[in-house]
């Protein structure tokens, strides 16, 4: 009877003692991560702004602890992520920036998050620029002021040279860059800079032509300073391809019409409430659209008519079974279902 009431005691202070994320029989307790990647930069400036596809962006997944949960292409990441309760460091980036470089933005974001036990958590993540960018434009009198002249930006990560005749960007991680001048073994600071994440700064440098000095005056050319801003998309406007959906937001769009949305084509829906996503393929007259190239759950897809036509012919994946996994914008009326599924009916415009 005594050992009896032992027990008993021993159960009971167990009960009083926080578990946490993992029940008395240490069995872990786990919630989901449902992550979307928000391209920022519309279509048309992409390029010019050196944005690669967010199909290509890095995902990274970490725990308190530092070990990653996940890390790969986010393209290729699963739409939801089954995880132990805790905290999380869910980052992507276009590309890795350790030092200055020419030419090499940095876009991406970063956000920390809790999921709880049997709990949801959706993580937004915007891509913006990162680092910051700087240009200069010597002038010929600045050249013909100092013809032997050598001109370097230093940051805090390092530096780069940049030649009279250099058209390209500077990056550098941001905070402070100056810019110096070696005329002969003379070596003198010409200005410094503090730049912001997102920032970019053209500046004209010539000399102050009519001083004994022959010193060097600087000119801020403020028509060519941006910030993010001009890359997010803020409200969205899906009637150009610049807004378009992605598939999460046109699921809940239905009865909108000439709106663009955009997705990776993942396969073809079969029969009402059905998708194959392996080839081959039997139907032509359908697409369906995931929110990335690895997606597999009807739940995370847009079904899309294709009618007898130009547009059938160039996607339909019984002709075309290399567009699996092809991210794609196509234009037109999002219905509540087609095929069980909502979709977009009646497409008029595509463009990879």
């Amino acid at each position: 009877m005594k050992s009896t009431l032992q027990l008993l005691a021993v159960l009971a202070a167990l009960l009083l003692i926080p578990v946490s994320c993992q029940d008395l029989f240490r069995q872990t307790r786990t919630g989901t991560l449902l992550i979307t990647l928000i391209d920022s930069a519309p279509i048309a400036t992409r390029a010019a702004a050196g944005l690669p596809d967010s199909g290509t962006f890095r995902l990274t997944v970490a725990d308190a602890d530092g070990n990653i949960i996940y890390p790969g292409p986010y393209a290729q990441s699963p739409d939801v992520l089954s995880v132990p309760a805790g905290a999380y460091t869910v980052s992507a980036v276009s590309d890795e920036f350790e030092a200055p470089a020419f030419d090499a933005p940095q876009w991406g974001d970063t956000q920390v998050v809790t999921v709880p036990a049997d709990g949801s958590v959706a993580v937004t993540l915007e891509c913006r620029q990162l680092n910051s960018g700087l240009s200069l434009d010597i002038s010929d009198s600045f050249r013909q002021a100092f013809p032997q002249g050598r001109l370097r930006l230093q940051g805090a990560d390092g530096s780069l040279d940049y030649a009279y005749g250099e058209t390209r960007t500077a990056f550098f991680r941001p905070g402070t860059v100056s810019l110096s001048l070696d005329d002969g073994g003379f070596v003198q600071t010409l200005f410094s800079r503090t730049l912001a994440p997102c920032q970019m700064l053209a500046i004209l440098v010539s000399p102050n032509i009519g001083t004994a000095s022959g010193g060097i005056s600087l000119q801020v050319d403020t028509a060519r300073t941006w910030l993010s801003e001009e890359f997010v998309l803020g409200g969205q406007d899906a009637t150009r391809i610049e807004g378009a959906y992605d598939v999460s937001a046109a699921r809940g769009h239905a009865g909108e019409q000439g709106v663009w949305v955009c997705g990776y084509i993942v396969g073809v829906a079969t029969n009402t409430g059905k998708i194959s996503f392996t080839a081959p393929f039997t139907k032509n007259t359908n697409l369906a659209l995931g929110s990335r190239a690895a997606t597999d759950d009807k739940d995370y897809c847009l079904t899309v008519e294709l009618k007898s036509g130009a547009i059938r012919d160039a996607l339909n994946l019984v002709d075309h079974p290399d567009l699996l996994g092809r991210k794609v914008y196509i234009r037109g009326d999002l219905v509540s279902a087609y095929y069980g599924i909502p979709g977009l009916k009646a497409p008029s415009d595509y463009a990879f």
